[in-house]
């Protein structure tokens, strides 16, 4: 895997767009100080044991369903309106970003939607793009990883395919705490490989206006 980039870095935020009109994708840390990425983990695990989450599916409005076979992880979505205060350092290291990638690509980015994500032990979601049937609006995926002390052979990793198709180049990326991968959204088939203890993670994607 190429070397990653650092956002806490004052020149961080360009090199992310450098890297994504060079090759579409990058591998980050530093976007936010590690004390603010626990307290992220706490709150989505305390929202989890509350009941906040629901089984995710596939689609939206008419055509979501639950597809057992396809991904098996829960999630809670965020609200920038009703944000905790750590929430809202997150959204607002997001709207940074966003500026920074619209200044530089030209992209029209407007709005940031995300949710909480847990897999449980032995949870997965199978090879799939971030673009749904006939929608356009998802144009830049962030997964933000919060799993302190993950170690290889946990599993559970990101599998980014770098081929048009999907098949065969690809690189598998760890989600340890305070790493955060960014793509091209229609661009890059991705997987969840199977995790061997609980994965958390915050997954979101930069949107366009609809036509």
């Amino acid at each position: 895997m190429s070397q990653m980039l650092d956002l806490s870095s004052p020149d961080g935020l360009s090199a992310v767009v450098d890297a994504l009109a060079e090759k579409g994708w990058a591998v980050t840390r530093g976007l936010l100080p590690a004390e603010t990425v626990a307290r992220l983990r706490e709150e989505c695990l305390v929202a989890h044991r509350q009941g906040g989450f629901h089984v995710a599916g596939i689609g939206r409005g008419g055509d979501f369903t639950v597809r057992e076979g396809i991904r098996s992880d829960e999630v809670m979505w965020l609200d920038a309106s009703t944000a905790t205060p750590t929430q809202r350092q997150y959204f607002e290291r997001l709207d940074a970003l966003q500026r920074e990638i619209n200044q530089g690509l030209y992209l029209g980015l407007f709005e940031f939607e995300g949710h909480f994500a847990i897999y449980d032990e032995g949870a997965y979601y199978k090879k799939h793009l971030d673009a749904f049937r006939g929608d356009k609006g998802r144009v830049v995926t962030v997964v933000y990883y919060l799993n302190p002390d993950w170690h290889l052979g946990d599993g559970g990793e990101l599998r980014l395919y770098l081929d048009e198709k999907g098949e065969t180049d690809f690189i598998d990326i760890e989600p340890t705490a305070g790493t955060a991968v960014i793509f091209l959204s229609e661009r890059f088939w991705h997987e969840v490989l199977p995790s061997c203890k609980d994965r958390v993670s915050i997954t979101g994607w930069y949107k366009v206006r609809p036509v």
